[in-house]
């Protein structure tokens, strides 16, 4: 019955079939595949997160200029800034043991997080307690009293590790989500507390923390957590909290060597190249510096989807490499391309003819960043803790002189040329250190036969 006659309606399928399959409509299905792929979807809500963040922050503080005094602006300024250290300080190596270790757990799932978050609030508040002594022994006091001060930080804390609670759980499409909501509402606390002065700014932001985070743990402990336990698979072993910590430890120490060099870049060009040389740089360095977050949650996206079955570690990484390119070399191109004239629109004509330099060599570091940070993502799926530690302290050895000569010796295009460097320079020794697989072995096993001894050839095999 082959040569049966078909119906009108099978040849108006096939002409669509056909349609579908010319080069205008190929962009489309490209576009539709992309997003069918699980690893680009969770890419893409985390990218959308830090586009959601950095425009409702400009929004945020744009209105704070304007309804705060110069003064009240600068000390509430000071107080969110002290926040986000100690939470930084706080939970720099939690966060990503809870994207590492989440996806392959089970009936561990709950007490990890809660052992998080208790390791996580204490940690901030230790060091927010130190922020407090500080401020008032050696510099202004902050905006708000100490116990408010306080109690902002334990909640920031929670703040920041739901959202590595959320990926691993692999719900990252709430992220974007919580994160807007939490931008919104704290503009529309801002505006109501703007008769109280510059506590009105970190109270704003501390109420918003809140509000946001008993809706979304109320989510994550009630249904997100039952429902990664049910889900029909059982682990290939769950992780004790001993390994975590060692995790979190080496991921916690790996995350301040490699932040330092960056946090103080600006600080650098300030005591060397001067105040006004100073505000040059920064133009650039605040349009450069925050897309790396792109990078960072690409990689997060990865060890999410990496972590849950690590036999597809290679496969996906070579997903995440493409969605990495095909970001970041239009995005460098662009802002090489096109520095001076946004330098000038956004902060004016001197801006742009001093700090054009500066951005065009920025901008390529971005590249290197992105391919950094997805090493570091492959070192985390495996546990290769060494690889991480000898990384960081590397880069914190060499960019740190780097910049202070460059800086003394060329100015502010010293500093551009200082980080674009470092970032070549990290990306081609993470390339040496995984092709050569240095580094690999000895954290691995010395980590697994502390917890269970390994029985067979097959599990000997899942280590690398």
């Amino acid at each position: 019955m082959t040569n049966a006659k078909k119906g009108p309606g099978s040849g108006s399928a096939q002409l669509e079939a056909v349609a579908m399959r010319r080069p205008v409509f190929r962009p489309l299905g490209a576009l539709a595949s992309l997003f069918r792929t699980p690893l680009y979807r969770s890419a893409t809500a985390l990218v959308l997160t830090t586009g959601a963040n950095a425009g409702l922050g400009l929004i945020f503080w744009t209105l704070a200029a304007r309804l705060y005094s110069i003064e009240e602006v600068g000390r509430g300024a000071a107080t969110i800034a002290a926040l986000q250290l100690v939470s930084m300080l706080g939970c720099a190596g939690l966060t990503p043991a809870l994207i590492r270790f989440i996806p392959p757990s089970s009936l561990s799932t709950r007490r990890l997080i809660e052992a998080t978050y208790l390791a996580g609030v204490l940690l901030a508040l230790l060091c927010g307690a130190g922020v407090l002594i500080a401020s008032y022994l050696f510099i202004e006091p902050l905006s708000v009293p100490g116990y408010v001060f306080l109690g902002g930080v334990a909640v920031f804390a929670i703040f920041t590790l739901q959202d590595g609670a959320l990926i691993g759980l692999r719900r990252e499409g709430w992220v974007p989500v919580e994160n807007s909501i939490f931008g919104v509402v704290k503009i529309a606390l801002l505006v109501a507390f703007s008769a109280g002065g510059a506590w009105g700014i970190f109270v704003s932001w501390s109420v918003t923390t809140a509000l946001v985070v008993i809706p979304v743990n109320l989510a994550l402990f009630l249904k997100f957590i039952p429902a990664h336990r049910g889900r029909g698979r059982e682990p290939e072993r769950e992780f004790t909290l001993s390994e975590i910590g060692r995790f979190s430890g080496a991921n916690h120490v790996s995350a301040l060597l490699m932040g330092l060099p960056d946090f103080l870049m600006p600080v650098i060009v300030l005591q060397i190249a001067g105040a006004r040389d100073n505000a040059f740089f920064y133009a650039a360095w605040s349009l450069v510096w925050p897309l790396r977050l792109v990078a960072v949650n690409i990689a997060n996206a990865f060890t999410a989807h990496a972590a849950d079955d690590e036999s597809r570690a290679g496969d996906l990484s070579i997903k995440a490499g493409l969605l990495i390119l095909a970001i970041f070399l239009p995005l460098v191109l662009f802002l090489t391309l096109g520095s001076h004239p946004l330098l000038r629109v956004l902060f004016g004509r001197e801006y742009a003819s001093h700090g054009d330099i500066v951005m065009r060599l920025l901008a390529p570091g971005l590249l290197a960043y992105a391919v950094v940070s997805l090493g570091v993502a492959m070192a985390r799926v495996r546990r290769q803790l060494s690889r991480l530690l000898v990384l960081s302290a590397v880069y914190a050895a060499v960019s740190l002189p780097v910049s202070i000569a460059l800086v003394s010796t060329y100015g502010i295009g010293g500093a551009g040329a200082a980080w674009l460097a470092s970032q070549l320079g990290l990306a081609a020794i993470a390339g040496a250190i995984w092709s050569r697989g240095l580094f690999d072995r000895p954290a691995d096993l010395t980590l697994v036969e502390e917890i269970s001894p390994l029985t067979s050839t097959e599990d000997a095999d899942r280590l690398h």
